[in-house]
């Protein structure tokens, strides 16, 4: 007799399509609930509507899902810390930071102000929660499966295409212009490049995405006038120029072919 597992279509076309169905569901209820709620920033010090609080909802689908398929170890093993040379964790860590720091800079900001470390560590703790709901989902069960089907480049496209999408309503629901919100689409489209090619340079292990994706919020949180100087079209073409040189050191590691489940 066939089981649930057997009798389960495990065709990632199929486990993609249903994974962005039930993440958009689960996000609905914070799409709506949001506006209710307010905004974030008396914790995040800057605009950061309610409805980003979806951030769980990757995470929840992913382990639904991967339960379904009897695949929840499966899910959990990218969540090992892989063994890293330190300047990769240090790139990891500082790549988001100067970004959003230079492109600071090239938008005219000159207040820049030392944080304390209790409020940066503070932040740091919610943006690295905030971060791992997220990626779990994203890089933990979604990206495999792309790479099942695409190519590495091509896989980091159509996630972060479908991520930025994801977050067009809580941008326009922070009161952002719509040119701010196409820019900051292109920029997670861009950043997005970035998570996966690190979680490739990594074995598949989310944690460099989790780290990297934290930081930029970090950053962003803490820059200038809590985040009014910033310009997504300009640390979009920052960030690319970073793309360009990831994309182009090939890793001592197996292939996206040989990473692919």
């Amino acid at each position: 007799m066939a089981t649930r597992a057997d009798r389960y279509d495990r065709s990632p076309r199929r486990e993609l399509l249903g994974y962005a169905v039930l993440v958009t569901l689960l996000s609905t209820v914070f799409y709506v609930v949001g506006p209710l709620l307010g905004s974030l920033s008396a914790v995040t010090k800057s605009n950061v509507p309610a409805a980003a609080l979806m951030f769980v909802c990757p995470t929840i689908a992913a382990v639904v899902l991967a339960r379904r398929s009897r695949r929840t170890r499966e899910l959990f093993s990218a969540m090992r810390v892989p063994v890293l040379p330190w300047y990769f964790w240090l790139a990891t860590i500082l790549l988001m930071p100067v970004a959003v720091i230079w492109a600071s800079v090239l938008s005219g900001a000159d207040d820049f102000a030392v944080p304390s470390v209790l409020s940066a560590g503070l932040l740091a703790v919610i943006y690295l929660v905030s971060a791992l709901g997220e990626e779990i989902g994203w890089t933990g069960y979604a990206l495999p499966r792309l790479l099942s089907i695409h190519g590495e480049f091509a896989s980091a496209l159509i996630l972060g295409m479908f991520w930025a999408a994801w977050h067009i309503i809580p941008f326009w629901e922070a009161g952002n212009s719509a040119t701010w919100i196409v820019g900051q689409c292109l920029f997670s489209v861009v950043l997005r490049l970035v998570l996966v090619r690190l979680t490739v340079l990594a074995r598949m292990s989310i944690w460099p995405a989790v780290v990297c994706h934290a930081m930029y919020n970090l950053a962003w949180s803490l820059s200038p006038a809590a985040g009014a100087h910033y310009s997504p079209w300009i640390v979009a073409t920052v960030v690319a120029c970073a793309v360009a040189f990831l994309y182009l050191v090939r890793s001592p590691s197996p292939g996206t072919r040989d990473l692919r489940p």
